[in-house]
């Protein structure tokens, strides 16, 4: 293994926390001059700005007709993103959601469970996304954007001017150096991760759903990380969802531009699509507790879900390397 894809990978993390740190800053920050929940904040600027990298990965894999990496990319790191991500999170730091954050999440949630099976539908069905199936996954995303934008928003007047006022322009900048931080650290990330587990004779497809999307969720793990250390839960919440929304909508995309094939392994109980759909339905079903009263996601339930993602791992082992 080459010491150089090492120096890379560790100088390409430490570049990754403080994107992911000045990118919660920023957002945080937005958040509250315009009026718009911490919830929608972590959905649309967070989540964008986390999923960046992974857009960039599956555009390239496909343009290059490496369409295992590109679409076990998009399908591993959704899964990493509840599983390692959330779970670890709560590990940490307990989440703590407030009743009445449910409001802004059951909507979410419910498209998330939608969007993640129409995903599953549409790719099963011919193990491809064409352009036609691309164009309706993104079409579900649009579609879904526009309801916590008319949600959030305050008038625009009012939004604008706070967000030019003392310190806005700052916070704005805070925003663009952390997406810009964490996408160029993410590829180089990425690059040396690949460069590693080539050297080790590992199937595209395996690399896809682990060492790839592994390294292009690691600004949603860095980005949660912070949002949790700063007690902005909704945050991290919205992140997950959001992220998970936009991975899947830019796999959409992808497709529209450059057509992918979807490699049959990663359909039945125990593949990729399985445990994503698992974790998906698991996730939803925690956050949705909260309408019972049950508003802490705490080690317990994040041990259950890193559980869940170390299985994820132990049983792609077996098939895919």
């Amino acid at each position: 293994m080459e010491i150089s894809n090492l120096l890379i990978f560790v100088a390409s993390l430490f570049v990754l926390w403080k994107g992911a740190d000045f990118l919660v800053k920023g957002a945080s920050g937005i958040a509250k001059l315009t009026g718009m929940g911490p919830f929608f904040a972590g959905f649309i600027v967070v989540a964008l700005g986390t999923s960046l990298p992974e857009f960039m990965v599956c555009l390239v894999a496909a343009v290059m007709d490496s369409s295992d990496i590109a679409v076990g990319n998009m399908v591993g790191s959704n899964i990493a993103n509840i599983g390692l991500i959330f779970g670890l999170t709560a590990l940490i730091s307990p989440v703590v959601i407030a009743k009445e954050a449910w409001e802004e999440q059951k909507l979410p949630l419910i498209f998330l469970v939608i969007m993640t099976l129409a995903a599953y539908g549409l790719s099963r069905a011919g193990f491809s996304i064409g352009r036609g199936e691309g164009a309706l996954l993104f079409l579900l995303l649009i579609v879904f954007l526009l309801v916590p934008y008319e949600k959030s928003r305050v008038e625009k007047n009012e939004a604008l001017s706070a967000v030019q006022g003392e310190g806005g322009w700052k916070l704005l900048f805070y925003v663009v150096l952390g997406s810009v931080l964490l996408a160029g650290s993410a590829h180089f990330l990425v690059k040396s991760a690949i460069g590693m587990a080539t050297e080790l004779g590992i199937s595209e497809l395996f690399i896809g759903v682990t060492a790839v999307a592994l390294g292009t969720s690691l600004p949603e793990l860095g980005t949660s990380l912070a949002a949790a250390w700063k007690k902005e839960q909704n945050i991290v919440v919205g992140n997950i969802i959001g992220s998970n929304f936009f991975n899947l909508g830019f796999l959409g995309l992808v497709a529209v531009i450059r057509p992918v094939d979807v490699n049959r392994d990663m359909f039945g109980n125990t593949s990729e699509f399985g445990f994503l759909i698992l974790l998906t339905v698991i996730f939803t079903l925690l956050i949705g507790k909260t309408w019972l009263g049950r508003n802490r996601i705490g080690k317990k339930k994040g041990a259950i879900l890193l559980i869940v993602y170390a299985a994820f791992l132990y049983f792609i082992s077996g098939s895919l390397s």
